[in-house]
């Protein structure tokens, strides 16, 4: 389980998404390469708007993400819709 250092919106979904298990401190600043950002965390998040918010998220906007705050931002606002 990953560890709030600042204000973060969507910790839940992001533990899952990006299957971490042990105890981290996570910032927003972080890059997301180091907390397990690969294919399977894309389709993993691509599955959970699907399946939770019926939304599609496009694998090429994924891949673009560098931070843990591209991808809060983007569960923000994906809930935002809802």
């Amino acid at each position: 389980m990953l560890v709030l250092i600042n204000s973060m919106k969507n910790l839940k979904e992001i533990n899952k998404i990006l299957g971490t298990k042990t105890k981290k401190k996570i910032d927003l600043k972080f890059y997301l390469e180091n907390y397990n950002w690969d294919s399977l965390a894309m389709i993993n998040l691509i599955t959970w708007a699907n399946n939770k918010l019926k939304t599609k998220v496009s694998g090429e906007d994924l891949s673009k993400f560098l931070k843990i705050k591209d991808l809060d931002n983007l569960l923000s606002k994906i809930k935002k819709k809802k």
